[in-house]
């Protein structure tokens, strides 16, 4: 199943949260789907990417703020390997 891309405005972003889907779903692994990644603003200096995913019948949220889209998704990635634990120990109790 392809991610449900939500926040783009343009082509350009539409492209790049696509290269960030596919980043993510490298770092989730087999077994975690990506279901929804969204780019927002929050303020204007403030962009915020949030990923939905899931295992089993679990599903979390992760999310990186940044002053760019760029720092956004490096601290979305490192939200993801920290959220992911959590995950993966929820479906197995």
């Amino acid at each position: 199943m392809t991610a449900m891309l939500r926040g783009a405005t343009d082509d350009a972003t539409t492209r790049y949260l696509e290269e960030v889907a596919a980043d993510i779903n490298g770092l989730l692994g087999t077994g975690i789907e990506l279901i929804e990644l969204a780019i927002e603003a929050d303020g204007p200096d403030v962009v915020v990417l949030r990923a939905r995913y899931g295992m089993a019948d679990e599903t979390i949220e992760s999310v990186g703020r940044g002053d760019s889209v760029i720092e956004a998704h490096a601290r979305l990635r490192g939200a993801i390997v920290g959220d992911r634990v959590g995950l993966g120990l929820r479906v197995l109790v």
